[in-house]
Formats: structure tokens, sequence, C-alpha cells
């Protein structure tokens, strides 16, 4: 699959002289469309301030970031809102509703940056909020919802103007074990399904169980660390690559093991094995 995001060498100090620091020190990276890329680090480690780069928000000191062949550090401020709006979607931590919309309203809003017909954004607005169980929170508003609900409006809102690449900054670190679950396993479907590019940042180890690629941020410097120290293999169902060591689901199958990155994949394969087996 062709890239869709990719940074050269950028950085971003904050601070002069002996106050200085490094939040992002020459990162260069890839990302392709419909790939789940997870950037880990702890706190402090510089993960918003690359996430805020990558999506515009923040300006880098030197480096080139490039979204679908366009290079947003050669654009005016003036310029960035259309390309945002167009190409990127944001989920935030703290979800970022609007407490005056209702459900239905919230997802809608960032649809009102582009020239589009109403009647086709209605439409897509509808199927996301069939498609993510809100239907019956539809007119609701953000104080009435729970953390899982107001996450779920949070990723109808990024996917409404059907961006090429999700920016998520700790989609699960305001949420119980459930509902990180249900957010995580939206977000591999919107990938594989949509082939939507979706780079999340977080410290939570449970997002690992969906990611393609695992990079570690610290110090404003990224390694691959994951790929030193773990052995992966083919989801043969998506195609994603499973941590063999650390994988829950199996199935034996003709004298083979398979793995799986999640139940969903493993019931998919154990009710038409042929079907994703060479």
């Amino acid at each position: 699959m062709s890239i869709i995001l990719e940074t050269r060498s950028i950085s971003k100090s904050f601070g002069v002289g002996a106050a200085k620091v490094s939040a992002v020190d020459q990162i260069s990276l890839q990302i392709r469309m419909g790939e789940i890329l997870l950037i880990m680090g702890p706190s402090g480690s510089g993960k918003t301030t690359f996430l805020s780069m990558l999506g515009g928000l923040l300006s880098a000191d030197e480096g080139e970031v490039l979204i679908d062949g366009v290079d947003i550090t050669q654009l005016k401020p003036s310029q960035l809102p259309d390309i945002r709006a167009k190409t990127i979607g944001f989920i935030f931590q703290s979800f970022n509703l609007l407490d005056a919309l209702t459900v239905e309203e919230n997802i809608l809003f960032p649809a009102s940056l582009l020239d589009e017909k109403t009647d086709s954004v209605r439409q897509r607005c509808g199927e996301l909020i069939r498609k993510l169980g809100l239907q019956d929170r539809r007119k609701a508003l953000p104080q009435t919802l729970s953390g899982g609900e107001k996450q779920r409006v949070a990723i109808a809102r990024a996917l409404i103007n059907q961006p090429k690449v999700i920016l998520a900054d700790e989609p699960t670190g305001n949420l119980d074990s459930q509902s990180g679950q249900e957010v995580m396993m939206l977000l591999h479907d919107v990938a594989r399904d949509q082939g939507v590019a979706v780079l999340i940042v977080t410290h939570d180890p449970r997002v690992e169980d969906i990611a393609d690629r695992i990079l570690w941020l610290e110090d404003g410097k990224i390694i691959d660390r994951k790929a030193e120290s773990h052995q992966w293999i083919k989801d043969p169902v998506c195609g994603m690559r499973v941590d063999e060591w650390r994988a829950l689901h199996f199935v034996d199958y003709q004298k083979s093991r398979y793995a799986f990155c999640s139940r969903r994949c493993r019931e998919r394969f154990v009710e038409n094995p042929e079907k994703y087996v060479e």
C-alpha cells in the first residue's frame, strides 16, 4: 500500500540556553494506508508534541512532514485548516466534545468546514452512528454519555470527513478495560475495512494488540525497540503482525498453528479456514 504520511528529520525544541529541551529530535518515519502504527513511551517523552506536529497543530523547527504528498511545513498557517479538515481525523484523550451540541451535532461539526452537500454528509453521519452503536444516543448531550460512548462519538467525528489519516492521542487513557477494548477494535476495523492509516501515541500496553508496528519514543528519539525483542507472525485473516510469544488467540489446523490479533479474527478463521490458508 502507498505511503500516506511521512516525516523527514523533524525536530522541535522548547526553551533557550541551558533550559532548552529537545522534545522531538530528528524523527523520520513512514506510515502506509491501512496500517496501524503505535508509538509508545513514558509521560513527557514527546509523544503529544510529535502528534501535534504531524497534524499541523504545532510547527516543526526543522524537517518535513508530508501528508498525501503535501509538505505541510511549507504551507501558510491559513492553508493548514483545509488540509486538516480534508485529510486528518483527530481523536483526543479528553474527547473534546462540545457540551452544548448533541451527539449528532458533534459528529457533523467538522463537516461544516467542507463544501459538501448536506444530504450526503447527513447520510454518512447516520451510517457512522449505526455502525458505532449510538442510535439511542443520537440526541443526547455529552454530559449524559459514558466514557466509552464519548470516545465513540469522537471516533465518528474523526471519520465524518473521510480522512486518510487518523491521529489518536491516548485514545484509551480515560476508559475502563471494556470500553478501551471496544475503542481499539473500532480503530482496528477502520484501518482494515477503510484503508485509513491510524497512528496512535500512548503509554497503554493494551493497545499493542491491534498494532502492525510498534515504535518507542524516549527523550525525543524513536527506536524500533519491539522489533529487536519480539518474534512476529502474520494473522491469516487481517494480515496484521502478531507477537508470537504474547498472542492470546490460536487455532490448530492441518498440523499448523495459527495466531490471531483478536478473538474476532479467530472466529472468522474458524468459520471458513480454507478461505485463509494458502
